[in-house]
């Protein structure tokens, strides 16, 4: 399982009412839309794979899925840098360095979604090996998983494996450590790139977490339409998941149908 929008409700509204409110806590007011959109821009540049442009027009590429990996930098690094660039840009003096700790500390505080753990133990309690694979650090991680009781076999973050997803050296590495190769493994995940493509391209079967409530990103009323055509242009680019379900509790049965 990945670990952020698909087990943990931590998704893009998540992050937009988390950016509002740091913004807010810093005494600073700009205009949020553009500030956020900025914000998210930066997450390429300011991610393991630099200010790529062809990155960014098409993150599903051979560089980013099959390419020597990158130095490695921590989810907080990300973050600051981030935040940083979206300051500069809108000349506000805020303090990316506090921003990216107060997200820190918001991840590491979230709550599972209503149908992750049932979800987990119906698939521990058949028999299955069920483990965790995030582009989380283990610091805020490891306090979620501790809050909310989720239990797994096995547990691996992009910083204990200092690569992120969706390259796939994660995912073959997950799989090592799950005793599975990669076609006796599934994973399931929010991210069409992230996690459906990745996981694809290092030969595991995908299923795609497409959560109803996670599909309105703002208060403006064509903010829903643009973003879900922006996902179906996306998943056209991609391979198809194994398997799409709207909530984690279709994925026992599913799994039992095809044994």
């Amino acid at each position: 399982f990945d670990a952020y929008g698909t087990l943990f409700e931590y998704g893009n509204p998540q992050f937009r009412i988390a950016t509002a409110s740091i913004l807010a806590d810093q005494g600073l007011e700009p205009d949020f839309e553009a500030f956020h959109k900025s914000w998210v821009e930066a997450y390429s540049p300011s991610g393991v794979w630099g200010t790529d442009g062809a990155h960014r027009q098409d993150p599903y590429r051979d560089t980013v899925l099959n390419g020597p990996l990158p130095p490695w930098h921590s989810q907080w690094e990300i973050w600051r840098r981030q935040f940083a660039a979206a300051l500069d840009q809108h000349n506000l003096d805020g303090d990316s360095d506090r921003a990216a700790d107060e997200l820190r500390h918001r991840l590491g505080q979230s709550e599972p979604y209503d149908d992750a753990h049932d979800t987990v133990e119906l698939l521990a309690g058949a028999g299955l090996t069920v483990g965790l694979l995030s582009n989380a650090d283990e610091d805020f991680l490891q306090t979620a998983l501790s809050r909310a009781r989720l239990r797994f076999s096995v547990i691996q973050s992009s910083e204990s494996l200092r690569v992120y997803k969706p390259h796939r050296a994660v995912f073959l590495a997950a799989c090592e450590r799950l005793g599975y190769t990669p076609n006796e493994t599934l994973y399931v995940g929010d991210s069409p790139i992230a996690d459906v493509g990745g996981a694809h391209n290092a030969g595991l079967r995908t299923a795609w977490i497409n959560r109803p409530s996670e599909r309105t990103i703002s208060n403006d009323p064509d903010a829903a339409q643009r973003a879900q055509k922006s996902t179906s242009d996306m998943l056209s680019r991609l391979p198809q998941p194994d398997l799409t379900v709207e909530t984690l509790l279709d994925i026992p049965p599913a799994l039992h149908r095809n044994s």
